[in-house]
């Protein structure tokens, strides 16, 4: 099966020292966006892929067989996808989309979307058996849209082992634990409350220097600078930038020192796998982040401030909270209400569902 990848990819071809946010913009603005193409492209049984969007739409229809849409939060407002409908509308190839999520504040499933990402979304339906949406919400928006064939399964992140069975052991946190935490600072604005998350991620700071955890970073430029570890203005400028965000937090110093110290960003899917793996806790609010963690075998905890995350790690039995639901952050405490049977039991039954979705839409795989 020879596949054209659209959406995220898995990985980035720019040398290792280019400057940081040219490596960031090759993600899509988000190293999480990363996990989801590698996760997809191990799931399924190709013999030839490509992402080189400078191929004409014309020659990808001669050369390939399928289309697959590694999906993200596409369905927003601010979101327009006209050029991918566009570039798929110039073949006639069928397509696989996976991972379809909707972003919004609220559980109102009329979403204004953009009318190049309608139609990317129209065309898509017309393509395929089934759709695979990233929650029950997504779904619902969908089918304000009369658009019905559509399953839920999830992210791919959630099935790259391709094994059938998950179990991860969690023990008592160590007295000094090594921890990893994230945090979406940037995305106060569609949260469900933006002053109660950016308290929440003042105190998950808070915690982190506490415990001299590290802070694994997706899209936050001014943490991303101090991971680089390079130019010394630019780390200066982005040392001040948090000291004052972060003000009140922790004395001016400590904030300082955490944040030139434990900063961590990784543009390599297996990179950040082989470190994750060194922790005994990860937490905050991002997805990928903590999925990541959870398929290497190590507890994690989501903080789920959107539609978007609430609506996926309750279908897909993640341990996590509503930020509306939470009062405070304590690491401890996170650890201890981390549900890993329960997310052992509700694995076990949506493999076999998405194992099922993969051959229903006539896709070979690799998942066990």
């Amino acid at each position: 099966m020879r596949i054209f990848l659209l959406g995220a990819t898995p990985s980035i071809s720019v040398p290792p020292d280019a400057p940081w946010d040219t490596k960031l913009a090759r993600t899509g603005g988000n190293t999480g966006n990363q996990v989801i193409a590698h996760s997809l492209l191990r799931e399924l049984a190709v013999s030839e892929v490509s992402w080189d969007y400078s191929m004409p739409p014309e020659k990808v229809g001669e050369e390939y067989d399928l289309f697959v849409i590694a999906a993200a939060n596409f369905l927003h407002a601010g979101c327009d996808l006209g050029g991918m409908a566009q570039y798929i509308e110039a073949t006639q190839l069928p397509c696989l989309m996976v991972g379809l999520g909707a972003q919004s504040n609220s559980y109102e499933p009329r979403i204004e979307l953009k009318p190049g990402t309608e139609r990317l979304v129209r065309v898509v339906a017309e393509r395929t058996r089934s759709i695979g949406v990233r929650g029950p919400f997504t779904q619902a928006v969908l089918d304000t849209m009369g658009i019905r064939n559509v399953q839920v399964t999830g992210c791919p992140s959630y099935y790259v082992s391709c094994e059938p069975t998950i179990a991860i052991d969690k023990g008592p946190l160590p007295e000094r634990p090594k921890v990893a935490i994230n945090a979406s600072r940037d995305v106060y604005r569609h949260s469900f409350d933006a002053g109660h998350m950016e308290r929440l991620v003042r105190e998950l700071v808070a915690q982190g220097i506490a415990l001299e955890a590290d802070f694994v970073a997706q899209s936050e430029g001014e943490e991303i600078v101090l991971a680089e570890n390079r130019d010394a203005a630019a780390r200066e400028r982005a040392l001040e930038r948090l000291t004052a965000l972060f003000a009140g937090a922790a004395p001016d110093a400590a904030l300082r020192d955490w944040f030139a110290q434990h900063m961590r960003v990784y543009f390599s899917v297996e990179d950040w796998a082989e470190a994750i793996r060194s922790y005994d806790f990860v937490a905050g609010t991002r997805f990928h982040g903590c999925i990541l963690a959870l398929q290497n075998r190590v507890p994690a905890f989501v903080i789920c401030h959107d539609t978007r995350t609430a609506d996926m790690c309750a279908f897909l039995g993640l341990p996590h909270v509503n930020m509306t639901e939470l009062d405070h952050v304590d690491i401890r405490e996170l650890h201890a209400r981390a549900d890993l049977d329960g997310l052992k039991e509700r694995y076990a039954t949506l493999y076999p569902a998405y194992k099922a979705f993969l051959e229903g839409n006539g896709v070979a795989h690799r998942l066990a």
